[in-house]
């Protein structure tokens, strides 16, 4: 899914493969012809071709990228933040020369390209600061000036393996305010979930997992999904839904690996990895098969972020270096996904995953160990509390209105329509485009979750989706393997909150646990459930308290919980909870709400 919050697609296929053009290449501008990608980066800015490029496919979005020798932000010219700045707009003037720019090749107005990044993989994470306050400074000045110049920059664009949300946060905080396109570079061996299913299934670490990762392990998400683990942990919890995220470059390579293991990539006759690292030494060149699963499952994880535009396949007609020739993906892999590809109406996918309100994201953090105190469920009364007072339930006003959304997954296999309303023995039917109605259980096909169920949908045509009093329509192809999960939210507005600390103070020490007192009352006539509820710091950090609640009508949740900080200064406690299943909160942002007023707190 892709939230079209800026550049909107007329239609979304069933997957966010883009291309990365590095040269000329005749067989790679048919390619994008053919198969009419969405996001379109190249470093080759041949006029003509790039025009028909924007005529020929209207809602492409397309990058370019200037190839520079050195890549001077500043470091090589006196290590200075006016240095900085200066060789930011020297790049972005360099760029706006480019004959592909001039005004007379303009299109209904607006210029061929629409985003230009700047350098590109220009250090590690682990640089000193100073020198990445440099590149904040750079970033920024290279920003203003495409922005004021009709272009959207794209930032960052490191190599693989590098991020983190709250160096990003600390580091570049300028970059982040004036960006609204964030690129990042993904690569694995020898498959891209490699090092993500070794952190899922290694050992518990806690301080890894961060918000919207799967709850496993250290959470994974360190090479592919990168992009996840950077977001999730601190940038949307701060800006909410304002960056979208492009992978500017995905594939396969055994640079990942490091040491003598050489950058390339799947089609490498030879393995450069060192004999002694296990996991990396395979069979070269990669099974065609082989890298098309990989590709499978990366896109699966893509569809699953709305603020991912898309990801370009490095490379996509190989020009320049010899060795680029092995990440090829014209050929047998172009093919595979030629005959994957489907598209979808906009109006029919992205009406599946609603923007979430600004900071929601923090909510969406992994469910860790529950704390050993159970709460106290009892009968609401009128409370004096830090900011708001809690009504009686006999006053209160009709429940609003619960909605129920869907998330809809495209597949390979059979064409089958299956499907999960997160509830068992409930009659679901489903009246098929031929007239065929078929009357099943939730729950039957537990395999698709606690309220599976499963029907073929080999009929091209809507369907129709009936259970609990919901009427939903499906377009479906026929020619495809579908899964809907459904979603019931309930009303925030259900309940009102407040928290406390429990021991009457805001100042703490380093380390020290800061506990706070919470309170959810339901003010409705109605259950009220949900799926998470647990504290959210400003720093980003979030704890799980509880999940899987249900708060009857006219009753009070209480529940004591605490964390630490392991940092002096001030910061804001706020109680977030997702009224979502909890699978649909782990795997989405839909839900969740920050409650406010939130608690300030002093750590010394």
């Amino acid at each position: 899914m892709y939230h079209q919050k800026y550049h909107k697609f007329n239609t979304l296929y069933n997957h966010k493969y883009g291309f990365h053009i590095t040269g000329p290449r005749q067989d790679a501008f048919d390619a994008v012809f053919r198969l009419r990608p969405k996001v379109v980066k190249t470093l080759d800015f041949s006029v003509e071709v790039m025009k028909r490029i924007r005529q020929e496919i209207p809602d492409v979005f397309l990058i370019g990228r200037l190839f520079v020798h050195p890549q001077d932000f500043g470091q090589l010219s006196g290590g200075t933040a006016e240095a900085a700045r200066k060789k930011g707009v020297e790049m972005a003037e360099r760029i706006l020369r480019e004959e592909v720019n001039r005004d007379i090749h303009h299109i209904n107005g607006q210029p061929i390209f629409h985003a230009w990044e700047s350098l590109n993989e220009v250090f590690p994470e682990w640089t000193d600061e100073n020198t990445q306050k440099l590149y904040d400074e750079y970033q920024v000045a290279f920003g203003q000036k495409m922005l004021a110049a009709g272009f959207e920059p794209v930032a960052f664009n490191f190599g693989q393996g590098n991020g983190n949300g709250p160096q990003w946060l600390k580091l570049y905080p300028g970059t982040l305010e004036t960006y609204k396109y964030l690129g990042f570079h993904e690569y694995d061996w020898p498959t891209m979930d490699r090092l993500h299913q070794i952190g899922l299934n290694g050992p518990v670490e806690m301080h890894n997992r961060v918000p919207g990762g799967e709850g496993r392990g250290n959470d994974g998400m360190w090479r592919c999904l990168r992009y996840r683990r950077v977001m999730n942990n601190g940038i949307r919890q701060q800006y909410g839904d304002k960056h979208t995220v492009i992978i500017t470059e995905c594939g396969m390579t055994q640079g990942v690996w490091g040491g003598p293991s050489l950058d390339i990539g799947p089609w490498a006759k030879e393995c450069t990895v060192p004999r002694d690292i296990p996991g990396g030494v395979v069979a070269t060149p990669i099974p065609v098969d082989d890298y098309w699963q990989s590709l499978l499952w990366y896109n699966s994880e893509l569809m699953k972020d709305d603020f991912v535009m898309g990801a370009c396949l490095f490379v996509t007609g190989a020009s320049g270096k010899p060795e680029w020739d092995t990440f090829e993906h014209l050929g047998p892999i172009m093919d595979r996904l030629a005959a994957f590809q489907q598209v979808l109406g906009s109006d029919f996918l992205t009406g599946t995953s609603p923007v979430p309100e600004p900071l929601a994201a923090a909510g969406a953090a992994p469910a860790v160990a529950l704390t050993d105190s159970a709460p106290v469920v009892e009968a609401a009364a009128f409370t004096r509390a830090t900011a708001t007072e809690v009504v009686e339930p006999a006053a209160a006003p009709a429940k609003p209105a619960s909605r129920w959304t869907y998330t809809l997954t495209p597949g390979q296999g059979l064409p089958l329509l299956v499907g999960d309303i997160g509830v068992k023995d409930e009659r679901v039917t489903v009246v098929k485009p031929d007239g065929v109605v078929d009357q099943l259980t939730s729950g039957s096909k537990p395999e698709h979750g606690q309220g599976g169920f499963e029907t073929y949908g080999n009929v091209p045509g809507t369907y129709k989706i009936q259970f609990m009093g919901q009427n939903f329509e499906i377009p479906l192809s026929g020619q495809q393997f579908t899964k809907i999960v459904f979603n019931q939210m309930a009303d925030p507005d259900s309940v009102q909150v407040t928290i406390s600390f429990r021991d009457g103070r805001n100042t703490y020490a380093v380390g020290e646990k800061v506990f706070v007192s919470m309170q959810v009352t339901n003010i409705t006539a109605e259950p009220v459930p949900f799926g998470i509820l647990g504290l959210l710091t400003s720093a980003g950090q979030f704890q799980t308290s509880w999940d899987n609640g249900i708060i009857q009508p006219g009753q009070t949740f209480r529940h004591e919980d605490g964390l630490a900080f392991n940092a002096p200064g001030a910061y804001k406690l706020q109680l977030s909870i997702c009224f979502s299943r909890k699978d649909a909160c782990l795997s989405s942002n839909e839900g969740w709400k920050r409650f406010e007023p939130g608690l300030d707190v002093v750590v010394q």
